[in-house]
């Protein structure tokens, strides 16, 4: 998996635990009192902060541990292939009448 796509999982993760923190709220998990809107809103910034930095990091460190493969000219895979030269032009075809 590419360091971006951990990235895409941690953002997922952080976009759940933001989304569930209202959700958590309502069905009274932070306690029924007024410091209850507090705790959701420190459980959803918490959980925004934990998944995003947490699965950058793991890119990040697995982007060490990797190996490469290819050779330095084909390293990138959006370059396109390399051109061949153009045919060689064929001569302008006769004008009638100028013999």
């Amino acid at each position: 998996m590419k360091a971006s796509g951990w990235t895409r999982l941690g953002l997922a993760g952080a976009m759940a635990a933001l989304f569930s923190a209202p959700m958590l709220w309502a069905l009274g998990s932070f306690g029924a009192s007024d410091e209850a809107i507090h705790r959701a809103i420190v459980f959803g910034l918490s959980g925004l902060w934990l998944f995003v930095a947490t699965f950058y990091l793991i890119g990040w460190a697995l982007q060490g541990f990797i190996i490469r493969q290819k050779a330095p000219e084909e390293e990138s895979d959006d370059a396109p292939p390399p051109r061949s030269a153009p045919p060689p032009r064929s001569p302008p075809p006769p004008k009638p009448g100028s013999h």
